[in-house]
């Protein structure tokens, strides 16, 4: 398998890897392949089967600890208490999108924009990276008049269309638009243009 991203080369799991696994590891792998889309890749030759969180930490099927210092999605810990508190009482009161009117998105909305610069002035939530990264990218375009992007060689910043095309550690599965560019960390622009 082919691909641009030597981080993801040297640091994912294969089909050709299954042969090594345990039997529940190459079950859930087997399976995984089968519902899930190829560029949902998995870190690791033996992937960690990771059945919880708390905190700064997470645990394995076999009960071994490990301290999170990867994982991108919980930036305040997993399982915070007073997230999943929140959670659950809305989930419990009203589960719908901004276009309605509700208290709750306007109070946490308020509170959120009081903690900022002044000039940033308005909320936008979005459900995912992918999302948020595709709506900085279309703002920066039309605040900069600019097309261009300019990404490291091995970033990841999403499965959206437009953030697939600056994401080079997706490998095969997507290819750099014409006004992309990726380059190593100190910048130097090594494919594409901007």
């Amino acid at each position: 398998m082919a691909t641009r991203s030597t981080i993801m080369d040297t640091n994912s799991f294969r089909a050709e890897h299954a042969d090594a696994l345990d039997s529940e590891t190459r079950k859930l792998t087997d399976k995984r392949s089968k519902v899930l889309g190829e560029s949902y890749r998995l870190f690791y030759r033996k992937p960690v089967h990771l059945v919880r969180g708390e905190g700064q930490y997470l645990w394995d099927a076999a009960g071994d600890k490990y301290l999170d210092v990867y994982n991108n999605v919980a930036s305040i810990g997993h399982c915070h208490p007073a997230v999943t508190e929140a959670v659950t009482q809305q989930m419990k009161m009203l589960n719908t999108h901004t276009r309605y009117l509700h208290e709750n998105i306007l109070d946490y909305s308020e509170a959120l924009l009081a903690t900022t610069p002044e000039a940033i002035d308005r909320a936008m939530y979005m459900c995912t990276g992918s999302e948020a990264n595709d709506l900085a990218i279309r703002v920066a375009r039309a605040f900069s008049g600019g097309s261009g992007i300019i990404v490291s060689k091995e970033a990841y910043h999403g499965t959206s269309e437009l953030t697939s095309g600056a994401s080079p550690a997706l490998g095969q599965w997507t290819a750099a638009g014409a006004h992309h560019a990726a380059g190593d960390a100190t910048g130097c622009v090594s494919c594409g243009r901007a």
